[in-house]
């Protein structure tokens, strides 16, 4: 029978650094009394960067802030309605105050008139032309006119005087007395009223206009209050 050659351990220990050799000469060799455990080699170990709170606040912040600037702006448009077909358009209420109540007098009649004669032959001018047109022509007789004015400081003796001798030269009383009270028929009221009423026919003509309607309804477009202003 034919003999078995016994290893030694000199004869594994070379057979163990062959293999190892072939396999991965980086691989350190094992003790020959370990032959029976298999090589283990351990992975390194790999490290990730730690980061505090704050460094990740300082990195995603700027991004935040640059993503907020770049964002598109929300713009609200208004949505007009349309009025309804047939619906009547209101004309916007005038800038102009209204004027003070005004009643017509019989005697206030003359008295409008004497008076923007006076003004356009410049017979009365300052004060004197203040005191004609707020005041309200009571009474009157050939030679005598009575007026009447609301405030005291307009029934001047100077202003007086001036508005008796413009009166006289130009043919009507040698005489005028002026009184205070409640006033309400003079030619400023009467001025007042004309050019209100001038304002309100302006104001409508431009409204009941077919092309301003056309804007005020296709487009939006609104009559701005106090831009009308009578030719």
């Amino acid at each position: 029978a034919p003999t078995r050659a016994q290893a030694t351990p000199d004869d594994v220990n070379q057979a163990v650094q062959d293999a190892l050799d072939a396999g991965d000469r980086e691989s350190p060799p094992w003790e020959a009394g370990d032959a029976a455990q298999a090589p283990v080699r351990a992975a390194a170990p790999v490290r990730l960067p730690v980061r505090s709170p704050e460094d990740l606040r300082q990195k995603t912040l700027p991004a935040a802030a640059h993503t907020a600037q770049e964002a598109p702006e929300i713009v609200a448009i208004p949505v007009r309605t349309a009025p309804e077909p047939g619906a009547r358009l209101q004309p916007l209420p005038s800038a102009a105050p209204a004027p003070a109540r005004l009643v017509r007098t019989e005697e206030g009649d003359v008295w409008h008139a004497t008076v923007q004669q006076l003004i356009a032959q410049e017979a009365i001018t300052a004060l004197v032309r203040e005191l004609a047109l707020q005041s309200q022509l009571v009474a009157r007789d050939p030679d005598h006119w009575l007026l009447r004015v609301e405030r005291e400081s307009l029934n001047q003796p100077t202003a007086r005087e001036r508005l008796r001798a413009a009166l006289e030269a130009a043919g009507h009383a040698r005489q005028i007395s002026v009184e205070v009270g409640v006033v309400i028929d003079s030619p400023a009221r009467r001025n007042a009223h004309a050019a209100a009423e001038r304002q309100r026919v302006a104001e409508e003509i431009v409204h009941n206009d077919p092309y301003v309607q056309q804007l005020m309804r296709d487009f939006g477009a609104k009559i701005v209050p106090g831009s009308i202003k009578p030719a």
